[in-house]
């Protein structure tokens, strides 16, 4: 059959390419043949040339080259039915021939761009794993897995965001959800990473980390652009303090329970707020909390019925945590029946029992603030 898979490999950079089988092509040739001679009174020869053209289209260029010989060899003999050496024959001969060559062109040049595409997809990927890269494994005492689905089957990153970096302050992650597609969204996107990655580190007040954020969206985004996100900071003692930015809240996980964490004072997203007030609360070992972009609750079937993450909470128990994000995926695509149409973060951690401990009152002195508890 054509247009089967295989990895080519040029000046050490793997791409991929279609390797054309010879069986669709020339039976097709075989086909135009039979039906020549089985209908004498209609010249099919002229045709065989689309044949190798064909072949072009999916097939590697030594397959082009093989079917465009066999059609040019079948115009030849076909004068055995037809006038042999007549004008009308000779014609045909050269039709074929000319529309072979034209064929293996057609097959170099499209495998020429075909490596060039997959180089610079290479190099793509690349960059948009240095963009995203995975989430530490455990830190602090802390697990974290993470998943992104993009809706662009060609990329790897879009519009949505996640980090995790841990910090002389406690442990700092961040969720976000960036206005727009494409590559303003995903320039936004750098643009907010590289202003958390380092304010998650410089400033012990997770206030100044969003109002931070918040300057560098604000000195790079167009008049509309604005993102949506969620800032957590997690001390040793389990003490959470969150802020929202226009941003869902997360999902804690307590043995069978499940429940968001309300969020007493949200802001407007990056971008259009300036200052912000935390949330705190509190977590235990064991406990699970999940974070996610609004794709994952906007979800919608073919109904136009939203996926209701309340009805797959149970999948994120008594599992792993990579086990549990590729079930709540897994879930998400059976939801809407194939791709999904908006980008999807998901971010989980869990506070597992050796968590160091530190006391509340040496969380206070450090983030400076008195808040209630969720």
């Amino acid at each position: 059959m054509m247009g089967t898979v295989r990895t080519v490999r040029t000046d050490g950079n793997a791409v991929t390419a279609t390797d054309g089988g010879l069986l669709g092509p020339l039976g097709l040739l075989v086909v135009l043949v039979v039906a020549d001679i089985v209908v004498p009174r209609i010249n099919l020869t002229g045709f065989y040339g689309l044949v190798p053209l064909l072949a072009s289209a999916t097939g590697a260029p030594v397959a082009t080259v093989i079917v465009g010989l066999a059609a040019v060899a079948a115009s030849v003999v076909s004068g055995a039915w037809e006038d042999f050496g007549s004008g009308q024959h000779v014609t045909a001969c050269l039709l074929v021939a000319i529309q072979a060559g034209v064929a293996v062109y057609v097959a170099v040049m499209r495998l020429r761009r075909e490596r060039e595409l997959g180089r610079v997809r290479a190099v793509a990927d690349v960059a948009q794993r240095a963009l995203l890269p995975a989430v530490p494994g455990a830190v602090d005492g802390i697990a974290f897995a993470a998943r992104y689905l993009s809706a662009a089957a060609e990329t790897l990153v879009g519009g949505d965001l996640y980090e995790v970096v841990t910090a002389p302050a406690g442990t700092r992650m961040i969720i976000g959800d960036v206005k727009g597609k494409g590559l303003p969204a995903v320039r936004l996107t750098t643009v907010v990473l590289g202003a958390f990655r380092e304010a998650a580190v410089v400033y012990p007040e997770i206030e100044r980390v969003a109002e931070a954020c918040a300057r560098a969206v604000s000195r790079e985004a167009g008049a509309e652009d604005f993102v949506t996100a969620l800032i957590v900071d997690i001390q040793p003692d389990g003490t959470l303090w969150l802020i929202s930015a226009g941003h869902p809240p997360p999902v804690l996980l307590s043995g069978d329970s499940a429940r968001p964490l309300q969020i007493t004072e949200p802001s407007p997203p990056l971008g259009i707020a300036e200052h912000f007030t935390a949330t705190t609360g509190r977590w235990d070992p064991g406990d699970r909390l999940l974070l996610f972009t609004d794709g994952l609750i906007e979800a919608r079937n073919s109904e136009r019925a939203f996926f209701r993450l309340d009805d797959h909470l149970a999948a994120l128990t008594a599992v792993t945590l990579d086990a549990a994000l590729d079930r709540l995926v897994s879930h998400v695509h059976g939801h809407v029946g194939g791709n999904l149409h908006d980008d999807l973060a998901l971010l989980i951690a869990e506070r597992l029992p050796t968590l160091t401990t530190r006391t509340v009152e040496s969380v206070g002195t450090l983030h400076g603030r008195t808040a209630g508890r969720l």
